[in-house]
């Protein structure tokens, strides 16, 4: 299950793990929607009687709603480079789900891989095979296949029967055409109009310290890690955040390091990916409380918090 949308920073690989340390009140803040994974499993799950998800560039959200409402139900174009610098800043389906690890900045192709990436998208997705034959490529055996899926395994094959030879193309590069993450991606924005509860969210575009979080709500935070590429959160002040967040009612904040008086509720390990050079590397992902949240915790609470993280720790 993929929850989100396509976005830099998505907790989709998470999203059911984080959202298993959450306590159920009246109302569900997500202050640092994003690509509204966790909102998104919020609203599956019912748990809740309202449900907000802010974000102060509310670009993520706005591809959330507007797959639920059904937009990208029929989504096929081909975004050249020249679209995507044109409309990134207009249209947030191209601006996410059209750059490079959904950095929503950087173009997803190199430009001496985009003509074959283009050809390989319209004779999949648009049954058009004339950019695949000026490229000397025959694709036509996918014409009368139906599925979706399956028309991407059987391009991957034929391109890689077509690229035995060296080529100015890197061969491994293209035989990834259009990965099924892509498909997964589109898939996944289609699902979304069957949602349901949508009367009971609301979004919002606010700075998170500026927004008026009643009492009973529990508030759910993944704000720019430390120490990390922020992209357009650059010159975040997490001394600000980490001040704000200590004077909260039930917080819980994904980080990969907080100060030393907030608490860690539960860790894992997870992969990440480095857009650097393509290779994958392991991080530990933690979700924290502060004092005053773990506080107010039965002594139930406080030993299952205690169990989490030894069991966490001992899986290192």
């Amino acid at each position: 299950m993929r929850y989100g949308v396509p976005y830099k920073g998505s907790k989709n690989a998470i999203a059911e793990w984080v959202y298993s340390h959450l306590p159920k009140r009246a109302n569900f803040y997500d202050l640092f929607a994003g690509g509204c994974a966790i909102t998104q499993i919020a609203l599956m799950r019912g748990e809740y009687s309202r449900y907000f998800c802010n974000d102060i560039d509310a670009g993520g959200i706005h591809l959330f709603l507007d797959a639920i409402y059904g937009k990208y139900a029929n989504e096929r174009r081909w975004v050249s480079r020249e679209d995507f610098c044109r409309e990134k800043d207009k249209d947030p389906y191209i601006k996410y789900c059209w750059s490079f690890g959904n950095n929503g900045r950087d173009y997803l192709y190199a430009r001496e891989i985009e003509p074959y990436k283009r050809a390989w998208h319209y004779a999949i997705l648009l049954n058009d095979f004339e950019p695949a034959d000026r490229l000397g490529v025959n694709l036509r055996a996918i014409a009368n296949i139906k599925d979706i899926a399956e028309r991407y395994s059987v391009v991957r094959k034929l391109v890689a029967e077509h690229y035995t030879d060296e080529r100015n193309i890197e061969i491994e590069r293209l035989q990834q055409i259009e990965s099924l993450n892509r498909l997964q991606s589109l898939q996944s924005l289609q699902s979304l109009q069957s949602l349901q509860s949508l009367q009971s969210l609301q979004s919002l575009q606010s700075d998170y310290a500026e927004i008026e979080i009643p009492k009973d709500a529990v508030i759910y935070c993944d704000p720019p890690y430390e120490g990390t590429n922020c992209g357009k959160y650059d010159g975040f002040d997490s001394g600000r955040f980490h001040e704000w967040a200590r004077q909260q009612d039930n917080i819980f904040i994904s980080e990969y390091s907080m100060p030393d008086d907030f608490i860690v509720v539960a860790e894992t390990e997870k992969v990440i990916l480095s857009a650097a050079n393509g290779n994958s590397q392991k991080a530990t992902e933690r979700i924290y409380t502060n004092q005053r949240t773990y506080s107010t915790m039965s002594e139930s609470q406080r030993n299952i918090i205690k169990f989490n993280t030894a069991e966490q720790l001992s899986l290192f």
